[in-house]
């Protein structure tokens, strides 16, 4: 994950530390260039706050934490983009304006993705699921439809991926939840009544929660045991369409396939075209 972004993921800091990192975005090539008396004296804090941060991040120190930042510059540049990403296109452009504009608005979504993502996590939940007796998949309303091709994916190397669509059906599935199973929720805000239902019996269960969100404040969150973000700068709702968040949502998803497929690789190839002829047979006269 870049480190920009995982700044942004720190919930318990002091007043000095938030200062701190509001300079190291504002000031990012200063900050790696200044050593520590001198950052302390422009944010108008101590040097121990700076390595109390660097405590907080998991880093050894001032050192480490300048080699993450000036390699996540430039990214973090390209992200500060004056892109609308509720309304990327405006009444009478052009179309080749509307494609360029679309396809910068993707761009930057799978950029903004990729930063937030963190391979440790993928490689946990990739183990997670190898060892789940059984999966279930927790979504509403469009987002349905990717649940629906991440479960094709599975079934497609002999996995059963359990996706519930009706508000009874979700509630009995998160009812009969065990130890040994995972669950996968994906819910932007966790803003409805079912889904933090669901959450909460899954977790009386436990049952491990794979929650797939915004970074945006969410009361799923406390339930989640592998938490993964989306791209978040789109609106919930004052939007054209969720065309960032849908593309954000299919790149997490095929990560976690991705991942899953390369633990046993040589298998999984094989079982994907064993079941491709299987399918190609045609019934006999």
């Amino acid at each position: 994950m870049n480190i920009f972004n995982r700044l942004t993921q720190l919930t318990d800091l002091t007043q000095s530390e938030k200062t701190l990192v509001e300079y190291m975005q504002n000031e990012p090539d200063n900050f790696v260039k200044y050593n520590a008396a001198r950052i302390a004296k422009e944010c108008f804090i101590s040097t121990s706050t700076i390595y109390r941060l660097c405590t907080k991040l998991d880093l050894s120190g001032l050192s480490e934490l300048k080699i993450l930042v000036s390699s996540s510059i430039d990214e973090y540049h390209r992200q500060q983009s004056s892109l609308d990403y509720n309304f990327p296109i405006k009444s009478n452009e052009i179309h080749s304006q509307i494609i360029s504009k679309m396809k910068d608005l993707y761009d930057q979504t799978l950029l903004n993705t990729q930063n937030l993502v963190d391979h440790r996590q993928l490689l946990k939940i990739a183990d997670a699921l190898k060892k789940a007796r059984h999966i279930d998949f927790y979504t509403s309303a469009g987002n349905i439809y990717f649940a629906q091709n991440f479960m094709f994916q599975m079934a497609e190397i002999g996995i059963h991926v359990n996706v519930p669509l009706e508000e009874y059906q979700q509630r009995l599935a998160a009812a009969n939840s065990k130890k040994g199973g995972i669950a996968i929720i994906m819910s932007f805000e966790g803003r409805g009544e079912i889904i933090g239902h669901i959450a909460k019996t899954l977790k009386l269960n436990r049952t491990p929660i794979i929650l797939i969100s915004s970074t945006n404040a969410n009361p799923l969150s406390k339930y989640a045991t592998y938490p993964l973000y989306l791209s978040s700068q789109e609106s919930h709702y004052h939007k054209i369409s969720s065309f960032s968040t849908r593309l954000s949502l299919l790149f997490l998803l095929d990560c976690i396939y991705v991942y899953y497929f390369e633990k046993n690789y040589e298998n999984n190839v094989e079982k994907k075209l064993e079941n491709y002829q299987k399918l190609k047979i045609k019934n006999p006269d």
